[in-house]
């Protein structure tokens, strides 16, 4: 990058920054409105003080924040790119730019790089941020709605002639524990029954196996502690797709959702969260495209046209989103169809409309 690259970097990163910060600003604000009557209950009920429930808003929040960061990046990177150009333009420094030799295209060049840096950043976030706070996510969530921890996994089968029940209470995916275990193996005689509980559990890769914390065997002929779960079944993969109605797809990394899709190739709401997970970041560069030639202009009078319409693309582009997602989660369109069609339209209109840019 030249000078003048770095320099129409600088402006634009600074307009993102600020356009972030707004978007995550008003994305926290509505959503503590929205629960405040819910906070108010979970406090009385919890007796909590102001504090203690302050600081359980402040961590949710800094958990919840990569999630919203993976949400309004597209937009605020449109915005910034926007206000970079309006900026640019205010100050004249356009048409020196063009006098000297450089095409509109090659002017708004570091303003695409961001965006590509900002697409990078978003599928960083899913794989390696987002799923290490999901499961803590859904369970304050849960808190907020109902006063007790949602993501639970609960696995009835038949082995035999052996029912067994397996209850979990909390499931942490990533870090492979479980806390509250509960096991009934029940055959055919009373006298068979076996309940095994535990406050803890975490998964040994070498064994393939549960190891127990606090782990009791209760029989009707007594109680023993036991070390181990011994259900070399149940692996984090396969509670994992348990708990997968408790656990957003949106929140689970691209190679849990590759190995969720292999498992269960039939589930539409997990293909469409993995094809999202591909197709959103690049809606970064896709409203760039959008809207950055509507942002250069060199007439008088057609500023707020031009801003106006590119309002109307975004929110349509937002718009088809939504629809097209909320058909795939029904099953009503294909998952790979509902994921990539805006992409593919509005992407399509986007390159027509940069290529087109007047110089």
């Amino acid at each position: 990058m030249k000078r003048l690259d770095r320099y129409v970097f600088r402006i634009t990163l600074g307009a993102f920054a600020a356009a972030l910060l707004f978007f995550l600003f008003v994305s926290v604000l509505s959503h503590l409105l929205r629960f405040l009557p819910e906070l108010a209950e979970r406090a009385a009920e919890k007796n909590l003080s102001g504090t203690e429930m302050a600081w359980f808003l402040l961590v949710y929040y800094a958990k919840l924040s990569p999630v919203l960061f993976t949400t309004v990046t597209p937009f605020a990177i449109a915005i910034a790119g926007m206000f970079a150009v309006a900026r640019l333009q205010h100050a004249n420094e356009v048409v020196p730019m063009l006098f000297v030799g450089r095409s509109i295209h090659r002017v708004l060049l570091p303003i695409l790089l961001l965006g590509g840096l900002a697409a990078g950043g978003m599928a960083s976030c899913w794989q390696w941020v987002i799923p290490h706070v999901g499961a803590d996510i859904a369970n304050a969530d849960a808190f907020l709605a109902k006063g007790d921890p949602l993501v639970k996994v609960l696995v009835d089968e038949r082995r035999g002639d052996v029912d067994e029940f397996f209850y979990v209470r909390e499931f942490h995916p990533v870090q492979q524990h479980l806390r509250t275990v509960h096991m009934l193996a029940q055959g055919t005689l009373a006298a068979d029954a076996v309940i095994v509980t535990a406050t803890e559990a975490h998964w040994d890769e070498q064994r393939k196996d549960w190891r127990l914390k606090d782990g009791l065997a209760r029989r009707r002929d007594g109680r023993e502690p036991q070390e181990w779960l011994g259900r070399p079944d149940l692996t984090p993969l396969v509670l994992l797709q348990k708990g997968r109605d408790t656990i957003d797809p949106e929140t689970l990394s691209y190679s849990d959702l590759l190995e969720m899709v292999h498992a269960r190739p039939n589930q539409p709401d997990i293909r469409l969260a993995l094809h999202r997970h591909i197709s959103w970041p690049l809606a970064n560069l896709l409203l760039l495209l959008l809207v950055l030639p509507l942002a250069v202009h060199f007439e008088r009078g057609s500023r707020i046209e031009r801003v106006l319409m590119a309002i109307g693309l975004c929110g349509g582009y937002m718009l088809a989103d939504l629809t097209c997602q909320s058909l795939g989660q029904q099953g009503q369109l294909h998952p790979i169809v509902a994921a990539w069609t805006p992409t593919i339209v509005f992407g399509a209109l986007g390159l027509v409309l940069f290529g087109s840019t007047r110089s």
